[in-house]
């Protein structure tokens, strides 16, 4: 039996609040706290807490050790505590235990803010718009199968880092294939626009087995964790481009390319870095929407009123600047 209970959600909480509701655990870790006048040396327990709004740190500073094997990562943790902010909003956890009872995921799980059935259309309507016959027979061959087209249009894009919602790999790919489009409008006389269009709505497609997106923290599988998404995705690409005949050759080379080396660096994970020009713009429209929604969420989630500034962000290297300047201002002035 479903259990229906009343819900604190993350973006409703403030400095001050007391906490007594229901998260999802992302991540769970021990971190380090320096000695003080009311504490010795030791550790605490970190946590990322989420829900269908938001995710918050939460901390546990007292029986650390003793309370970290009561859960693990991707459980559903009834947490008690109170609203701090240090370096943005967090919660100081007073009780916490594994939620055993059924409960509505969607609670739990992120989804994305835009319209999907808006998205759908103009995924779809990218891979009309794709002429090459070889490249359009892949394109339907792989997305008319109801299971991979299903899993696609729901995946999360990342764990964390960025698109990390129900929804997310769309988002990204439709965000990679637009920026592709504007580039292949303006460089029209050297990149091939059905390769480069192809490439990005097919390079994450491997995402589609890297993550279980019906778990809570959208583990890592066993196939993701062991081979990773760039391989899993060159080969279902490798194996519809099989069942199309005559497909060229050099066609498959090109679109293999652009799958395994859009992480761009050998450091960030691509075994080759992009050596055609396909696959060099496929990687910085790669790169742009990722750190774009990254620093889109770092604003989003900044809650102090009194300063311009946001916290820390450790995967951008910086803390973003939000402007008070609008447009509504500046026709004040000219209208005095």
């Amino acid at each position: 039996m479903e259990v229906v209970m009343e819900k604190q959600f993350i973006k409703d909480l403030k400095v001050g609040d007391k906490v007594k509701t229901l998260f999802g655990v992302v991540k769970k870790n021990f971190a380090n706290y320096s000695p003080s006048s009311a504490k010795a040396p030791g550790q605490f327990l970190k946590l990322v807490l989420a829900d269908a709004t938001g995710n918050i740190e939460g901390r546990v500073w007292d029986g650390a050790c003793d309370v970290a094997g009561l859960f693990d990562e991707g459980d559903i943790v009834m947490v008690e505590g109170y609203v701090s902010e240090y370096n943005g909003l967090q919660i100081n956890i007073v009780n916490i235990k594994k939620y055993e009872d059924n409960v509505d995921l969607t609670l739990f799980q992120q989804s994305t803010s835009k319209d999907r059935k808006e998205m759908v259309k103009r995924f779809n309507e990218l891979i009309q718009s794709v002429e090459d016959t070889y490249l359009k027979k892949l394109l339907l061959s792989i997305f008319n199968d109801k299971n991979t087209y299903w899993a696609f249009i729901n995946s999360p894009a990342a764990q964390r880092i960025h698109h990390a919602y129900i929804g997310g790999l769309l988002e990204h790919s439709l965000e990679v294939a637009q920026v592709c489009e504007l580039i292949a409008s303006e460089y029209k006389d050297i990149i091939n626009r059905d390769l480069l269009i192809t490439g990005a709505l097919l390079h994450d497609i491997g995402k589609i087995k890297e993550y279980n997106f019906s778990s809570i923290s959208f583990e890592m599988t066993d196939i993701g964790k062991l081979i990773g998404h760039l391989v899993i995705g060159k080969e279902m690409v490798d194996e519809k481009i099989r069942e199309i005949p005559d497909f060229p050759k050099e066609l498959q080379l090109s679109i293999s390319h652009m799958i395994i080396s859009h992480h761009g660096e050998k450091q960030w994970g691509s075994p080759e870095v992009p050596k055609t020009i396909e696959a060099f713009a496929l990687f910085h429209s790669d790169l742009l929407s990722a750190r774009l929604n990254q620093f889109s969420g770092l604003l989003n989630k900044h809650t102090d009123s009194e300063s311009p500034w946001t916290p820390w962000d450790k995967f951008l290297e910086r803390s973003a600047y939000m402007s008070n300047y609008s447009d509504s201002n500046s026709k004040e002035n000219m209208n005095k």
